[in-house]
């Protein structure tokens, strides 16, 4: 094969990458359809530049060109620092698909809004996954999912009969462990590997023989301003080199030569608050260290991280309150999911951390157009946010978990610390806690507390909405005045505030911005208003809309919740929790008035059965 230099500098990787682009231009010329998985890390950054190349030549030879696409998934707490870039890189994309009319859509993924950390931990407690965990739920939720379902609406657009080709860009030489798995599944640079139970997809790693060092010099070998070999969708991969060398102390073996760390150019980066990464997120502390003119911002984020993987084992922010009832109506105390107040905190101190942003962008910009600072690319970019944690979706997600799990007495729980930080000025300052605060300790043994059962006598309880029931006919007379449900348990109707569903959870994030404007003029109106009241109101509303079949799970879950907020009341406690535990019995105790409990059951059996017997016998 003949390969056209187009500059002798970059001789070397031309001759490396004219073989992948061929072989992406041949499958293009048999009726592949081509996605590649993007996150704009080297690896994919690298296909990508091929990827374009060989669509851009397969259009110049009249090739009749498929659909093709890009797929990019965020968790939606990544570093904000790789955030922006990708947000900057899509752009990019975006605008060198449309000046080459290229047949190419770029299909975003994201986690669930039920599945997000956002929703989950702050809305739910639910706790994230620490460097001890046995499995990595967290990238399941975040990237596979979604990244299944990309891929399940890429295949159905391009259309039945139609073989897709997902272009992946892993590398035989990243590890030992990644060699032999690619080595075992026959992954190489041409191989088409057809997924398990699927006939018409197949993944391909076209750099799979490709070194570290073949990935840079590629990337900087198509930089416009050095006479690069190929016009592809950026100017240069300056930013992206720029990102690896101040998550590595600003080295990298690019630059400084063989001599160097030449793992600088392979470091990589996670989500902004990556509780995996153990004691320390590696990369993160080297961008703040390294460059903090550049990076201080992730200094808060950092130190949120920090801060909970550091309270792991403080089992005083947990919610001990288990689900279910035992058959003696005791309810079983262990530390669990994140208590309301470690939710509170994990929200108050996100909050502080975006307004901040928001303030350190606005000085930025400032100083940017008095000419105080220089007018560089890095300093364009930071005369912007580079974060905002929650959103005006994600807040009124945390609010409707918070009402339903009755994390606070009042309505609108997560709305008022919003309201209370961006208008009213408090903040929240992120506690340093020392690594070895809280030890790694055995969990407690389990205790039991008598609470009867959930059940109201009333049955008021849970989400029904006696107020809508009563106006919502003559307010909203085009749909129904309340929502309803069949218990499974009882087989009774369930009366509940109406409501919408869709496919999953969902709120849509317009809606939820109109919400947070019309909440700035209602704040003082909702002080009184009681914690079901709040999400009563947005179910009413249509503003949260549940997933099929799910209502009756939050009307049980709000049932529960409320059980304990009225013992609480009833008993003149002011921490529930701490009296169950101090009231409580141990699992011994429990075990043997469970066992005479089923003993004495098993003894009216008995005596039924012989009653029924002598009634036979006298009959």
């Amino acid at each position: 094969m003949t390969v056209q230099i187009h500059n002798s500098k970059y001789e070397r990787i031309q001759q490396k990458a004219e073989p992948v682009i061929l072989h992406i231009v041949d499958l293009l010329q048999k009726g592949y359809s081509i996605c590649t998985a993007s996150s704009f890390g080297k690896d994919s950054s690298a296909v990508l530049v091929l990827f374009f190349e060989a669509l851009k030549r397969a259009k110049a030879q009249g090739i009749d060109l498929p659909r093709c696409y890009i797929s990019h998934s965020n968790t939606g707490i990544e570093n904000p620092a790789m955030d922006s870039y990708t947000g900057e890189m899509l752009g990019y994309v975006d605008r060198f698909i449309e000046q080459q009319d290229l047949p190419v859509e770029v299909v975003l993924a994201e986690p669930s809004l039920s599945a997000s950390f956002m929703y989950a931990t702050v809305g739910r407690g639910k706790l994230p996954r620490f460097v001890d965990s046995k499995h990595r739920e967290c990238s399941i939720d975040w990237k596979i999912k979604p990244q299944q379902k990309a891929l399940k609406r890429i295949r159905k657009q391009a259309g039945e009969g139609r073989d897709l080709v997902v272009l992946v860009g892993t590398r035989s030489s990243e590890s030992a462990v990644r060699g032999e798995r690619m080595s075992q599944s026959g992954h190489t640079a041409t191989a088409l590997i057809p997924e398990e139970g699927k006939t018409s997809l197949f993944s391909n790693a076209p750099i799979a023989d490709w070194e570290m060092t073949d990935i840079w010099e590629l990337l900087m070998a198509v930089d416009s301003e050095r006479n690069g070999i190929y016009a592809t969708y950026v100017p240069s991969f300056e930013h992206t080199l720029e990102l690896y060398k101040a998550s590595n102390e600003g080295m990298c073996a690019v630059i400084v030569g063989d001599g160097g760390n030449k793992a600088a150019c392979g470091s990589r980066h996670g989500c902004g608050i990556c509780t995996i990464a153990g004691k320390k997120d590696k990369s993160m502390t080297a961008m703040i260290e390294s460059e903090p003119e550049t990076f201080g911002y992730l200094d808060g984020i950092n130190r949120l991280r920090n801060f909970i993987v550091r309270t792991q084992h403080d089992f005083g922010r947990r919610e001990w309150f288990q689900r279910g009832i035992s058959d003696i109506g005791y309810v079983a105390l262990s530390p669990d999911n994140y208590s309301s107040r470690m939710r509170r905190e994990l929200l108050r101190y996100m909050l502080t951390l975006d307004i901040r942003e928001q303030e350190r962008a606005e000085e930025h910009a400032g100083a940017l157009t008095r000419g105080d600072i220089a007018d560089t690319p890095a300093n364009r970019r930071l005369a912007h946010p580079q974060f905002e944690w929650i959103t005006p979706k994600m807040l009124l997600a945390i609010d409707f978990a918070w009402g339903i799990y009755g994390a606070f007495e009042h309505a609108f729980p997560a709305l008022r610390e919003w309201y209370e930080i961006v208008h009213l000025g408090r903040r929240y300052e992120i506690p340093d806690v020392a690594e070895d605060e809280y030890p790694r300790i055995p969990v407690p043994e389990k205790r039991y507390f008598y609470i009867g059962a959930y059940e109201h006598k009333w049955r008021i309880d849970g989400l029904r909405n006696i107020f809508g029931e009563g106006i919502n006919p003559s307010r909203r007379p085009d749909r129904p005045p309340f929502g309803a449900y069949r218990d499974a348990e009882t087989g009774e109707t369930r009366r509940v505030a109406y409501f919408e569903e869709e496919d999953e959870l969902n709120i849509d994030g317009m809606e939820a911005n109109l919400f947070l404007m019309e909440y700035e003029e209602i704040y003082f109106a909702t002080l009184s208003l009681e914690n079901a009241d709040g999400v009563r109101y947005l179910l009413d509303r249509g503003l949260v809309k549940v997933g099929r079949g799910q209502i009756a799970t939050y009307d049980k879950i709000a049932r529960r919740a409320q059980h304990w907020m009225r013992l609480e009341e009833d008993l003149n406690v002011y921490d529930i929790q701490q009296y169950a535990i101090e009231n409580s019995i141990s699992k011994a105790e429990h075990f043997r008035l469970l066992e005479e409990y089923q003993q004495r059951i098993a003894a009216q059996a008995s005596d039924q059965g012989n009653l029924d017997l002598f009634a036979e016998e006298a009959a």
